[in-house]
């Protein structure tokens, strides 16, 4: 992708900004948070924690990927020494 078109990209994506209260984003033409703002403080823990197990699975997957690339680029130097 070139610079101009990610430039281009970024600008037709819709503001955001960070809530305050469970740390995720929303639309900035929103008043309230869509996440957040009806939860109470135990729902809002639970919720904190949920995103954060999530953000962990992610990271653990992104290992996986990093190893499964790495044994198929040994396997492809191996063949072609082969």
């Amino acid at each position: 992708m070139s610079l101009g078109m990610s430039i281009s990209w970024r600008s037709k994506q819709p503001k955001q900004k960070r809530c305050d209260r469970c740390e995720l984003y929303y639309s900035e033409f929103l008043d309230k948070c869509t996440h957040c703002s009806d939860l109470n403080e135990a729902q809002l823990l639970m919720l904190k924690a949920k995103h954060q197990e999530s953000l962990k699975h992610n990271a653990k997957l992104g290992k996986y990927l990093f190893i499964a690339a790495a044994v198929i680029g040994v396997l492809l130097f191996v063949s072609f020494l082969w």
